[in-house]
């Protein structure tokens, strides 16, 4: 229950039209940036042979985070999902965050 009102909560002041009408350009950006995320995580997870409901859950927890993750894999149904899909973004944040800090310092090292 506590989930449900927690999505609500965050979902209610959302309003596509209002970011459309608003900053166009950002959503463009933004909409060609998680489109390209998504056929890249398809298309090579396809090679690789992974289940297509892991890939997307795995493309869902990069983009929306942990949360996102837990609240499409119960609303599919993908109970044994949910700790992965968890885990793997809290592991993808956690390494991220250094990644960001190196590549920081290296670019104002040489500014």
């Amino acid at each position: 229950m506590a989930k449900q009102i927690f999505f609500a909560m965050v979902g209610v002041n959302g309003s596509i039209w209002n970011i459309i009408n608003i900053a166009p350009g950002v959503f463009t950006f933004a909409l060609i940036q998680v489109t390209v995320h998504l056929a890249v995580m398809l298309g090579i997870g396809k090679l690789l042979g992974f289940d297509r409901k892991l890939l997307l859950l795995a493309s869902n927890a990069n983009i929306g985070g942990p949360t996102t993750a837990c609240g499409m894999a119960t609303s599919k149904g993908w109970s044994s999902l949910i700790v992965p899909g968890i885990l793997a973004d809290i592991f993808g944040i956690s390494i991220a965050t250094f990644l960001g800090i190196g590549f920081g310092l290296l670019v104002l090292k040489n500014l």
